[in-house]
């Protein structure tokens, strides 16, 4: 197979799996989410007794902006955005919102193990007197559901099982996964891992990704067939793997559910 016709065969490919929404799985920039947070507060235009909480957590929010505290400013516009939109700001919110899946691909080659993280991005204040466990599977990609229809939970294309050990302190120590996707077919997932202190649901972290075997070995003949190619050809031959890099940089990801 010549290097053209095996570039253009990997930009299909990989335009395929790759999720629609990839560029949602880094970590939102803290720009971003003030923006949100400062755009909802602008919808609600908060009154009383909510403003006087709002004004407070501003207040809050300003200091740890002069000190560059940055876990504390997503927890501080986490609980923001939760007393905005009327939901309750507990305790175990707090650590569900803490939660997230770390990983430095979401585009994976399903022949090797693949590694990823349970981290937190801010320290909550749920007092947890152990080690907690994890649950971890992958699953189908959640279809949107219809206009007045509940979600389906998606179906379960390999679960991982119980896993015991998670640190209380996911920032300090964060709960390493190595993973064995040998056995599923191409396509795109969700891989999920729900924590829960002795069977009590404690929050998940959820992150969308892509399989495909053989990735790595074919980028590797691409970039091999690039070094003896015409100059005018290399960027030809690369653009699957450079636009891949675009969408997905190669640095750490996370999202959390």
């Amino acid at each position: 197979m010549n290097a053209r016709f095996l570039s253009a065969s990997l930009t299909l490919s990989l335009c395929a799996l790759i999720p629609a929404t990839a560029g949602a799985q880094a970590l939102t920039s803290l720009a971003s989410v003030r923006v949100g947070y400062s755009s909802r507060k602008n919808t609600v235009k908060p009154q009383g007794e909510l403003k006087a909480q709002i004004d407070a957590l501003d207040a809050q929010i300003a200091e740890a902006s002069r000190l560059g505290k940055n876990g504390e400013l997503r927890r501080l516009f986490a609980k923001g955005l939760a007393l905005l939109n009327n939901l309750p700001w507990t305790p175990e919110a707090e650590y569900r919102q803490s939660l997230v899946l770390r990983t430095d691909r979401v585009v994976i080659d399903s022949s090797k193990p693949y590694s990823a993280r349970i981290e937190q991005i801010f320290a909550p204040s749920l007092d947890l007197q152990r080690t907690v466990s994890a649950h971890v599977m992958l699953t189908k990609r959640p279809a949107p559901p219809r206009p007045g229809e509940r979600p389906e939970p998606p179906a379960t294309v390999k679960d991982f099982g119980m896993l015991d050990g998670v640190a209380r302190d996911l920032r300090e120590l964060p709960f390493a996964l190595e993973l064995d996707l040998r056995d599923v077919p191409d396509g795109a997932y969700m891989l999920v891992a729900d924590l829960n202190d002795q069977g009590k649901p404690l929050g998940g972290a959820g992150l969308q990704v892509a399989l495909r075997k053989g990735l790595d070995e074919t980028v590797a003949r691409l970039e091999a067939s690039a070094k003896s190619a015409p100059e005018a050809l290399r960027a030809e031959i690369l653009f699957p793997i450079e636009s891949d890099e675009q969408r997905e940089p190669r640095q750490d990801r996370a999202a959390h559910v």
